[in-house]
């Protein structure tokens, strides 16, 4: 509605007759009101907003304000691409990830990770991905300090036919990796040699391994097992989410490694040295969810435990 050529809203008519309603009580010498405001259905906070603002012969006076804030938080360009850039080489690497590292390196945020997402989410870089409905996972072993549980399994690599075999520490998520030509008894009892030599390394004591039933961990890995005082165990048939700190580390593999490094061309020991580059990236410097975002070496400091 449009007075003395303002155009009024809704809410300003409001405004206006609580306004009048008030001068009229004034005029009348009979001022109440909390009476005015239950009448109006608005409280005497509001009322007395309005009033300091209103001037009779004014009626812009009346009119809303804008609540748009005078100045807002920006952040440069050049930090926008440096946010994107780094979505395009780590994909698999959340918003999350990102705040955390500027604060291990020392460095302040410039922006809270819902901006960094919505930067992500406005240049396609957020890959959407189809989750399957979780199933209850059933209770098997837990584990409370460093070596009580270390799980182990293979993973086969594409290319050429090598094998990927993976140790994992369940309480700090600590690895170890390597790859080789053949999968068998073999091949596991020498990388059995080599897990408990680093993991001696890290003042890390071995007490249970549990792998699958694969004919790799038969006979002679177990007997290897028993002459250095370490329990062995099975998981369930048919249960893999029973070893599923390992099999999860396989697809971080996947996701950072092997899609990022070209390994098909490389030989086994080129291979090698490559997995144990990443090896050291992933227990040294990478930030880790489960662990608050700490790397293992800072989840070992805050959390070294005996375990002899």
């Amino acid at each position: 509605m449009r007075i003395h050529n303002v155009e009024l809203d809704a809410n300003e008519l409001l405004r206006l007759r609580v306004m009048d309603a008030y001068q009229t009580m004034v005029c009348e010498g009979k001022v109440n009101v909390r009476y005015l405001c239950r009448l109006m259905g608005i409280g005497k906070s509001t009322f007395y907003k309005w009033k300091k603002r209103y001037k009779r012969f004014n009626l812009t006076t009346i009119k809303s304000y804008s609540r748009r804030p005078k100045s807002l938080r920006t952040i440069s360009w050049q930090t926008v691409v440096e946010i994107c850039q780094w979505k395009r080489d780590y994909p698999a690497k959340s918003h999350y990830y990102l705040y955390q590292l500027w604060i291990k390196r020392g460095r302040t945020p410039p922006c809270s990770p819902k901006t960094i997402y919505n930067w992500w989410k406005r240049r396609n870089l957020i890959i959407a991905r189809h989750r399957r409905k979780r199933r209850p996972t059933r209770l098997f072993n837990h584990a409370s300090v460093p070596g009580e549980l270390v799980q182990l399994d293979t993973k086969f690599l594409e290319g050429r036919r090598r094998y990927q075999y993976t140790a994992i520490d369940v309480v700090t998520k600590w690895r170890y990796l390597r790859a080789y030509k053949h999968i068998g008894a073999t091949s596991t009892v020498d990388f059995l040699e080599r897990l408990l030599t680093r993991a001696k390394s890290k003042d890390i004591k071995l007490k249970r391994i549990q792998t699958d039933n694969g004919s790799e961990f038969q006979t002679e890995p177990i007997k290897y097992l028993k002459e250095h005082n370490i329990n062995h165990q099975y998981t369930w048939i048919h249960t893999p989410d029973q070893n599923g700190c390992v099999e999860r580390s396989h697809k971080t593999d996947d996701d950072e490694f092997y899609h990022l490094v070209e390994t098909r061309d490389l030989t086994l020991e080129e291979l090698n040295k490559k997995l144990e580059e990443w090896t050291n990236y992933y227990n040294t410097q990478r930030l880790h969810f489960s662990l608050d975002f700490d790397t293992l070496e800072e989840y070992l400091q805050k959390h070294k435990v005996s375990t002899i």
